[in-house]
């Protein structure tokens, strides 16, 4: 799944679970004169009023959370986003190592290295996408236990 279907999908949830946005409305104020000349003013200010998330809306949402998660990493902070996973850096000391096609010796300077560590939700979606194409039902295996201790 690439960005713009990852958006598509998310937009789609969102509409299934009727999920708004709180849209301000701004009050309209009338004037109305009569055959006298006489004035009067009335406001009038409609409830606000709740739509829907654009794809835009949730463009702009995974935008601004890949790049808080970008900062963090920039930072050495780790990303813990609960029941997904972990996202961090490994350090990796300098080594030497054989090239394979020379066979000669290669020295490889101390680095650091993306590291992801699934978490439970993650595992258990595997799970169920594994006893699928076993032709298993999710019933006749135990997925375990969640964070609370209920079953998943």
């Amino acid at each position: 799944m690439n960005k713009k279907e990852l958006i598509s999908r998310a937009s789609e949830i969102l509409r299934l679970n009727q999920t708004r946005k709180p849209v301000k409305i701004k009050k309209h104020r009338f004037q109305i004169i009569d055959e006298e000349g006489n004035t009067a003013y009335f406001t009038v200010k409609r409830a606000d009023k709740q739509v829907l998330y654009t794809v835009d809306d949730v463009n702009n949402v995974i935008d601004a959370c890949l790049e808080a998660i970008l900062e963090s990493i920039r930072r050495g902070e780790e990303v813990n986003i609960r029941g997904f996973g972990t996202l961090g850096l490994h350090y990796r000391a300098a080594r030497r190592t054989k090239q394979p096609g020379t066979e000669d010796w290669v020295e490889i300077d101390a680095h650091y290295t993306p590291k992801f560590l699934s978490g439970n939700d993650l595992k258990a979606a595997v799970k169920v996408y594994d006893l699928a194409r076993k032709g298993m039902s999710v019933d006749d295996y135990d997925l375990g236990d969640d964070e609370d201790g209920e079953d998943i």
